[in-house]
């Protein structure tokens, strides 16, 4: 944190009440004998104290141990075959106790198991370009969305890779970010660098394809009928929303972790915009 915002003389007044402070550096990961850093992803769950950072063709375990500013690394997995193989994103699943990853490189999607650090599954060709970015379904441990740079997003069962469940076409540019939302997990967001930000309602493939399922006690008995019929038929999916407020390539998007009806979107010229989920799905998934 810049030392100048420790005098305390650039507080607003709704601010005064908190006192700035230094960030102090806790541990370092060294990666500079496995190359350059990709991305950084901390354990879904747990106490926080497991990394994983995913460098040119290595994907390395850290564990952050409190008596030590040093990380250790204790495991490692590395990318085999022709070429020079680096990763490009990867995915830290919060199913089966947080022992699985997923990882893409070039179009290829692959999952390695954490305990043996070795791949479990592998999805040639997943995309006709390179994949940007994956997020796993909160709610659906095997289910599992990517997106790339054939402007696509796909859904995944990874019980069977041979064809994804679900594909999206609906961005005319690179797709770059697709994210589940945290409680809702028929919610998808997806990030484009054809400055749209869409949010998808994906309920065929969601943990409630037929919506909200009541509990019988709950209903009356001139009721029974109507919610028997109704509950036969999985909703549609369906484009909710496209958001144009962005004038350039939409690079990240992200549920609020407080709010899940909150979420934001980032650009390359700097613009933040956060928006909600329209009131009238919201009850609809509610009620």
């Amino acid at each position: 944190m810049p030392c100048d915002w420790e005098t305390g003389n650039h507080e607003s007044p709704d601010d005064s009440a908190h006192n700035p402070q230094t960030l102090e550096l806790l541990c370092h990961l060294d990666n500079s004998a496995h190359g350059n850093a990709a991305c950084v992803l901390w354990e879904p769950m747990g106490d926080g104290k497991r990394v994983i950072s995913l460098a040119d063709n290595h994907a390395l375990l850290w564990d952050l141990q409190e008596s030590s500013t040093q990380a250790t690394v204790s495991g490692t997995a590395t990318l085999e075959g022709k070429g020079q193989l680096k990763f490009t994103s990867g995915k830290w699943s919060p199913h089966h106790n947080c022992s699985q990853l997923a990882t893409a490189n070039d179009t290829v999607i692959r999952g390695w198991d954490l305990r043996t650090m070795s791949q479990i599954y592998c999805i040639e060709n997943a995309h006709g370009q390179l994949v940007r970015d994956l997020d796993f379904n909160p709610n659906r441990q095997y289910y599992l969305s990517s997106c790339g740079d054939d402007c696509k997003v796909k859904f995944w069962d990874v019980r069977n890779v041979q064809e994804p469940v679900k594909t999206l076409e609906e961005h005319s540019h690179w797709v770059w970010s697709v994210r589940y939302n945290h409680s809702h997990d028929q919610l998808v967001l997806t990030a484009s660098s054809d400055s749209r930000l869409i949010l998808s309602n994906m309920v065929s493939i969601s943990s409630e394809p037929f919506g909200h399922l009541v509990d019988d006690e709950e209903l009356s008995d001139g009721e029974d009928n109507h919610h028997e019929d109704k509950s036969k038929e999985p909703l549609a999916d369906s484009v909710v929303s496209t958001y144009e407020e962005h004038e350039d390539s939409v690079y990240a998007a992200e549920w609020s972790s407080a709010d899940p009806w909150l979420f934001a979107s980032l650009s390359y010229d700097g613009r933040l915009v956060i928006n909600r989920v329209p009131r009238t799905l919201k009850y609809r998934i509610l009620l």
